[in-house]
């Protein structure tokens, strides 16, 4: 099983696939959708990157979750989501 990360690292790791993607920083608390940085095939790739960067796998329920929208929400489900699988 993959380690859990440090929050600090996933923030990281999030922000920076977002910015391999040439988007400028728009800050970790904004709706990366209202802003208007990602569209559905973005977030295709950016839940099978997650899900294969960190060895989890995300539900229906996660994506549902109103903290999926933002950097920092994202980045705290990735995290707790890998404590479990820890």
């Amino acid at each position: 099983m993959t380690p859990a990360p440090e929050d600090g690292a996933v923030v990281a790791w999030v922000e920076a696939w977002f910015e391999g993607r040439g988007t400028t920083a728009f800050g970790r608390d904004r709706n990366f959708f209202d802003e208007g940085v990602i569209d559905s095939f973005d977030v295709i790739e950016l839940i099978e990157s997650i899900e294969t960067h960190f060895g989890i796998r995300f539900t229906e329920t996660d994506f549902q979750d109103r903290r999926f929208v933002t950097i920092a929400g994202l980045s705290e489900i990735i995290g707790e989501k890998s404590e479990r699988n820890a």
